[in-house]
């Protein structure tokens, strides 16, 4: 994978000890799992320094990278690394959907070519280089999303990355308690564009408030920026997913398809691979996971994470079922001073779309709304749940509401 000599021009420096190899296999920042062969890069966290664990990396036949910015090490190794391949590589941000709209994209783009993808929460400072150094030979194009908690996060990436096509999902409330203002999400987000050329491509969502904010800060010709939309004219609309049954209902899943197929008809995608794509996705974990009880009971577990779109998004594909709809809300933490009118908000929209029982749980939600506790929360759902009711359980990750779901599955 690399030579040390690689490493070394790609990190500017540094010393690499153990077993000495002509190549190395593989890059690791875990000492638990590291193989032989492989390059162990210490990293150093809020909780834990990578360095005391080199002893039990050399042990396992690894080499090390002696250094003591190991973050900044892997970032510029990743780099590195992208930068030998050219090939199609599709940078995905926004408030919402990001995780969907990439795994979308993905499942549209393997039905043509080998294609790599961030897994699971790999899309920080530390899981989008791992990712990009997964790169191969057999790669013909990767998808990466890129998550952010302050200005300057999606720069950082962005410039280890450089998507061939930047795509902006939208612009929401996540994160205020850092950025106080959606005006200065919208700038953080649009950092994405920044180290694109003339031959790249932009896609962004035409029915964003913040659209023209993210269309002068594209680097791109106007002629390569690809809008999605519903409501305003956009060059990707609903028109181009006829005859294409979406396995996930809801309207904020219908913009998610659409920057997909904006992506895939940039990159010249067949017809069917679109539709065969968008019709065989399947949601990562957490995200609108439809469980189906023996009783009728569905419940949609969708406890990956939470923010006002996404909350206010996942009712409303509740509300258009049918059945005694009952939606278990947990905190959506990291909204700062915004967030108990946030949560005010919240409630009153389920009273608008007539939800029939909500139970909620945290700090923030109007009382007495409130349970104390996850497990008296539990028990009282135990008690009111009817057979073919559905019940939404949805909250941020602090929360754990997972642990709900698995105590009424």
């Amino acid at each position: 994978m690399f030579t040390q000599q690689e490493i070394l021009k790609a990190v500017r420096g540094s010393r690499v000890t153990g077993r000495q190899s002509r190549v190395v296999k593989g890059i690791s920042i875990d000492s638990r799992t590291v193989k032989p062969g492989e390059l162990f890069i210490p990293i150093k966290g809020p909780k834990f320094d990578g360095r005391d664990f080199i002893p039990a990396a050399l042990k396992k036949g690894a080499l090390v990278l002696e250094t003591k910015a190991g973050l900044k090490a892997l970032q510029e190794l990743a780099a590195y690394h992208r930068n030998k391949f050219n090939i199609p590589i599709i940078g995905v941000t926004g408030s919402a959907g990001k995780t969907t709209t990439k795994d979308m994209i993905a499942s549209i783009l393997s039905r043509e070519m080998p294609t790599l993808k961030n897994e699971e929460n790999f899309n920080n400072e530390i899981g989008v280089p791992l990712t990009l150094l997964k790169l191969t030979k057999k790669h013909r194009a990767a998808v990466i999303e890129m998550a952010m908690q302050g200005l300057g996060e999606i720069e950082l990436l962005a410039r280890i990355v450089r998507p061939k096509v930047a795509v902006v999902t939208n612009i929401g409330e996540a994160h205020l308690e850092f950025l106080k203002s959606t005006k200065n999400i919208a700038k953080a987000k649009a950092e994405i564009f920044k180290f694109q050329t003339g031959k790249d491509f932009a896609v962004i969502n035409a029915d964003d408030e913040h659209f023209e904010h993210l269309m002068t800060n594209v680097q791109c010709p106007m002629s390569n920026v690809c809008t999605f939309g519903i409501i305003e004219n956009a060059k990707i609309t609903p028109n181009d997913l006829k005859g294409i049954n979406l396995p996930i209902p809801g309207e904020h899943n219908i913009y998610n398809a659409l920057a997909a197929i904006a992506v895939a008809k940039i990159l010249k995608c067949k017809k069917s691979s679109i539709r065969k794509g968008l019709e065989s996705f399947r949601p990562s974990s957490n995200r609108m996971d439809v469980i189906n009880r023996r009783d009728g009971v569905k419940i949609i577990n969708d406890t990956y994470n939470a923010n006002p779109q996404s909350m206010a998004a996942a009712l409303k594909t509740m509300a258009e079922l049918n059945g005694r709809k009952i939606a278990v809300l947990g905190d959506m933490l990291e909204l700062g001073r915004q967030a108990k009118t946030a949560h005010d908000r919240i409630i009153k929209l389920c009273g608008q779309l007539k939800i029939d029982k909500v139970y909620t749980l945290g700090q923030f939600w109007p009382r007495p709304r409130v349970s104390q506790d996850k497990k008296s929360l539990i028990k009282n759902l135990k008690k009111i749940i009817r057979p073919r009711d559905i019940i939404l359980i949805k909250g941020s990750r602090g929360m754990k509401m997972e642990e709900v779901v698995e105590a009424l599955r």
